[in-house]
């Protein structure tokens, strides 16, 4: 009797409707923020724990998603700090399937790979605002709402992390080769 006292509430509607429409998201976010493969699963819960505490807290001033990127984008700063800085490789499988799957799951698991040992070198705010523009297809406008940041500066951020990674690519791209 007592631990059926103690036991959770179920989640409320609310919440599991945002669950469901934005699992995916939120993963792909995690991972693309450089979540230790191997905490990614714990990054996504931690996540939608906080949603789950905070959700009553939103104010709409922002669109889910970008409210839930922001939560995403400080869960995988904290698991970055207390992990390797540097990513391990993504099984094959798990990334096709997470990703929308390609034909060739070997290539698609490279040029993955390659993408996130670039991410990886740039700084978090570089990152955040790469990954919600070119890999997420978010205005500036509504990033810069989500991350608190002024168009101008999102567009300043956006155009040095294309630079950085334009440098960067042909190393990568004769690495790749190898």
């Amino acid at each position: 009797m007592a631990a059926a006292a103690q036991a959770a509430p179920p989640p409320s509607p609310e919440l599991v409707a945002v669950y469901r429409e934005h699992f995916q998201f939120v993963w792909r976010s995690a991972r693309r923020l450089g979540a230790p493969a191997p905490a990614l699963d714990d990054v996504v819960q931690d996540v939608f724990l906080i949603v789950a505490r905070r959700l009553a807290e939103f104010r709409g001033e922002a669109s889910v998603r970008t409210w839930l990127f922001a939560i995403t984008m400080r869960v995988v700063q904290v698991h970055r700090r207390s992990a390797s800085r540097h990513l391990r490789r993504v099984e094959a499988f798990a990334e096709a399937h997470a990703e929308g799957g390609g034909t060739d799951p070997y290539a698609r698991k490279d040029a993955t790979d390659t993408l996130l040992k670039l991410l990886d070198q740039l700084d978090d705010e570089r990152r955040a605002v790469f990954v919600l523009a070119e890999l997420e297809g978010m205005t500036a406008q509504e990033i810069a709402v989500g991350l608190g940041l002024n168009v101008n500066t999102v567009y300043s951020r956006l155009r040095a992390a294309r630079q950085q990674l334009e440098r960067a690519l042909p190393a990568a791209a004769r690495t790749e080769v190898r």
